[in-house]
């Protein structure tokens, strides 16, 4: 028998590689190297295998091996670009398939391993410049027309993103994320119908995704196939390995508190009416900033308090909802009509004509005993404004003020303070834990007692006058304090050793409030005549400070929200917001980035706090 060649080794290992055959063509190709070493094709080809079996770096080494023997081929740098890319050197992929693209500019191949090296730099619109390349030399592409849909959805163009799914579809039928993705894409333009289709075809696809069964079951509740939406949210909500939480899917309406409580014969106690605030305009310095700070006339809502019976308290938001299926969130949650279509918690969709599919515990805890609910204010802002001001009611009910309050689990240790100086400790609160809905007997539930940033000036002397009847000035702390965020990870003074010595100057002291105990902050506040800082949590402690203080906010500019203004104002403080420089290179986003303040402003404020 004639001896087997080179050439005929090479071609009955491409055969056995082509088939699948790795082990057989692996050991063919190892001959030749053996036989041949620094052959372009083996290596190559060896390299192909290591990336089949996931050894990334291997196939790096063996591709790049055969490039360094002389190797100019655009197929050869692509797939050293995909091997690099899957390692996770995505520079070097960058720089092998440009290098395909240079060598052969329509070979397709490249372009589209191009896209994906540019998706991963974050690039979508070059991205797709190359995908659109993809789809001129090879228009059957499917996978090309995949990833272009998903850009443009994702660009907000979901009318341009289904032509680009239906031709993905039309060339490949059974592919599960382009229904899916379809079916995003013709929700967004507002056909429910054939979105659904696509939604049902990708369920069957991929029994079990929960994105495909929640979008599907959005979809069902559009169009009132209640049924179908229920049994689909119910597939989405069935707990992943290892999860213990367990969640069933439920359906509700929003409600009106005043006319549910008229239909059932239950209480609805007006306690205080709405009113026009009449508060000066924020002063600003530079002046020219100050119109940012001008905001229509603020208002106070109308408080009031509602008895409800056979009421569920849903965890984390605390949200209510009674037992007839009606979801409550005007006047007891900050802008309720954003809040109902930001979904994730318990509401997980909110159809046009207010309709609600929920995700409700299944474990609930009965409360026999009358309660008050307080309300799940997150931030330090919410909590003291929107939780804590709503105690003002309770003064204002004798019979509610033994009941225990209902609150959030997993509380702060600067929460548990503040609760715990107002006299209510562990022992007169009932706690809603994480994954448990309440079923309350009877429950009082009291309205917010602000609207946006503005705030009931009888909830902030309320929580003034509680606080300051508890809580004595720091004997001997400083008169000027200047809130330093040094320690803090984010909206820093970047500049702050620059400007300490001119705070010095004027008698200002750096405190550091991240540090103290909520009453020591109180304490702090109550001795101060000067207060600067930069917004930050620590200024809810304005509400305790002196009616004759004089305050300085330092803000970013761009972000004019005077909420901290709203607690001053009704106390009379002389407040001035100071406009700072964000460093964008501090933080990706605005809101949390450092300020570099001009010396010349902050100047200018402290030419204003006499000796």
């Amino acid at each position: 028998m004639d001896q087997e060649t080179n050439d005929q080794k090479l071609q009955r290992a491409i055969s056995l590689h082509n088939e699948g055959k790795l082990e057989a063509a692996e050991l063919l190709y190892r001959e030749l190297l053996r036989d041949m070493p620094g052959h372009q094709t083996a290596l190559h080809l060896s390299g192909l295998i290591a990336h089949q079996r996931g050894h990334y770096r291997e196939a790096v080494e063996l591709i790049e091996a055969a490039l360094a023997g002389g190797a100019t081929n655009a197929a050869i740098h692509t797939n050293c670009g995909v091997a690099a890319r899957a390692l996770g050197d995505i520079e070097k992929a960058a720089r092998h398939i440009s290098w395909a693209i240079a060598l052969d500019p329509e070979f397709a191949e490249a372009h589209f391993n191009y896209a994906l090296v540019l998706l991963d730099q974050g690039l979508p619109q070059q991205a797709a410049a190359h995908l659109e390349i993809v789809l001129e030399l090879r228009p059957d592409s499917a996978k090309a027309h995949l990833l272009l849909g998903r850009i443009r959805l994702e660009e907000d163009k979901p009318a341009l993103a289904a032509e680009h799914l239906r031709a993905a579809l039309r060339l490949q039928a059974g592919d599960a994320e382009a229904h899916l993705l379809l079916g995003r894409a013709l929700l967004a333009v507002g056909d429910t119908r054939a979105a659904l289709h696509n939604l049902q075809a990708a369920a069957q696809l991929q029994p079990g995704h929960a994105a495909v069964t929640l979008l599907a079951a959005k979809a069902s509740f559009e169009l009132c196939r209640d049924a179908d939406a229920l049994a689909y949210l119910a597939q989405a909500l069935r707990p992943a390995p290892g999860e213990t939480l367990r969640r069933r899917a439920a359906r509700a309406r929003l409600g009106k508190i005043d006319l549910w409580c008229a239909a059932s014969g239950t209480e609805y106690t007006r306690l205080a009416r709405p009113q026009w605030l009449h508060l000066p305009q924020p002063k600003a310095l530079p002046q020219e900033h100050a119109p940012h700070f001008a905001l229509p006339t603020p208002f106070a809502l109308e408080i009031f308090r509602a008895r409800l019976t056979q009421a569920r308290v849903l965890p984390d938001d605390l949200l209510l909802l009674s037992a007839n299926g009606q979801l409550f969130l005007d006047g007891f949650v900050r802008f309720p009509q954003q809040y109902a279509l930001r979904e994730g918690g318990a509401i997980r969709h909110c159809a046009d004509d207010g309709r609600l599919l929920l995700a409700l515990p299944e474990r609930s805890v009965t409360v026999e005993r009358p309660c008050v609910w307080l309300g799940a204010g997150s931030g330090h802002f919410q909590w003291m404004f929107e939780s804590l001001a709503r105690l003002w009611a309770i003064e204002q009910q004798p019979e509610l003020q033994e009941l225990p309050l209902l609150a959030q689990t997993a509380l702060t240790r600067w929460q548990e303070d503040l609760l715990q100086l107002l006299d209510y400790g562990a022992g007169r609160r009932i706690e809603v834990a994480a994954g448990c809905m309440l079923e309350c007997r009877e429950l009082h539930a009291v309205s917010l007692v602000s609207a946006g940033h503005f705030i009931a000036p009888v909830a902030i002397q309320h929580l003034r006058r509680e606080f300051t009847r508890r809580v004595a000035p720091a004997a001997g702390a400083p008169r000027r304090i200047y809130l330093s965020r040094r320690d803090a990870a984010t909206r820093r003074l970047a500049n702050e050793a620059e400007l300490l010595p001119l705070l010095e100057q004027h008698g200002f002291v750096p405190v550091y409030a991240g540090a103290m105990s909520a009453t020591e902050q109180l304490a702090l506040f109550q001795s101060a005549e000067f207060i600067l800082g930069v917004e930050g949590a620590a200024l809810v402690n304005l509400v305790v400070a002196p009616a004759h203080a004089r305050v300085g906010v330092i803000f970013t500019r761009g972000l004019y929200q005077p909420r901290h203004y709203y607690v001053s104002a009704p106390i009379g403080h002389d407040f001035t917001y100071l406009c700072a420089e964000p460093d964008y290179a501090s933080h990706a986003t605005l809101a949390e980035c450092d300020l570099r303040l001009d010396p010349a402003v902050l100047r200018a404020f402290l030419e204003e706090c006499p000796p």
